[in-house]
């Protein structure tokens, strides 16, 4: 585990302005949160105690959201810009491309670079992973395993390119890429056989099941299949440096959650949170 450490302080020290910058945007996203569960409903009362005015009131309140804006737009800045900066950096510090990279002349076992680059990603994770599980959600969707698939997509596509310029082109192209084939997939589907189920209820009755258990609709089930599909890329390229390989299983979980998605959905009416794969067969009891 030595080595393991050393390569994980070596990447934070690398990183780590961009790691200060990190929990800057993560402290003043959480500052909302803990200002409004420590003043909880005494704020009123510490108001009328004070006699303001109805102008210091309002002036009070626009700064108060002001306020909250700022910090949602830095929390916003630290999840969807610079988490991914990080990673994609962090797995780019050392890379996976050709023989020469220098981590590749020294005696680090690729088993050892894989563990510390997951660390590395797994310690800048686990404050949003503990925050949404306690309630974080888009919708009735759960917002945590939608936050570690984009996350394990990036780190996978990072493994699979050279630099951030690659990383950026493959993205742009996988991304319409698989709106294409969606695209093609369904017209196709749909005329040779319409609006009909690919799987039955019966088939799907364990996942339901399943579903119901841990509180998980469709949308969530799709972004576990994606996080195990773009871990098992990333595993895959650390250990073997197969790129070309690894790029097709990229493609491929692409393609398979795709198809997956497009036989599939939640349930008509989205009032429950029972994982249902097609939108066009009745409700199971």
């Amino acid at each position: 585990m030595k080595i393991v450490f050393a390569q994980l302080k070596k990447d934070m020290r690398c990183q780590r302005g961009a790691l200060i910058l990190w929990v800057i945007c993560l402290v003043l996203g959480a500052l909302p949160y803990l200002a409004a569960t420590a003043l909880g409903h005494s704020m009123e009362k510490s108001l009328d105690m004070l006699n303001l005015s109805e102008g210091q009131r309002l002036a009070g309140a626009v700064s108060m959201v002001a306020i909250f804006i700022t910090c949602a737009m830095a929390a916003m800045f630290g999840m969807f810009l610079l988490l991914p900066i990080l990673v994609t950096q962090v797995v780019h510090e050392d890379p996976l491309m050709g023989t020469t990279a220098f981590w590749q002349t020294r005696p680090i076992p690729r088993s050892k670079m894989l563990l510390a680059k997951t660390l590395f990603i797994g310690v800048l994770l686990l404050p949003l992973m503990l925050a949404m599980a306690k309630g974080g959600k888009i919708g009735d969707d759960q917002f945590w395993p939608a936050m570690a698939a984009w996350i394990a997509a990036v780190a996978a596509l990072a493994s699979i390119t050279p630099g951030t310029g690659a990383w950026f082109g493959y993205g742009l192209a996988f991304l319409f890429g698989k709106q294409i084939f969606s695209g093609t997939i369904n017209q196709i589907w749909n005329h040779y056989h319409g609006p009909s189920a690919l799987f039955s209820d019966e088939t799907l009755r364990p996942l339901i099941a399943v579903g119901s258990l841990l509180h998980f609709n469709a949308s969530d089930f799709y972004h576990l299949c994606y996080l195990l599909g773009f871990a098992v890329v990333f595993i895959h390229q650390y250990l073997t440096l197969r790129t070309k390989r690894s790029l097709a299983l990229f493609i491929a979980v692409l393609a398979a959650v795709g198809v997956l998605q497009m036989s599939a959905g939640p349930s008509p009416d989205n009032s429950n949170s029972v994982i249902r794969i097609n939108s066009s067969s009745s409700q199971t009891p």
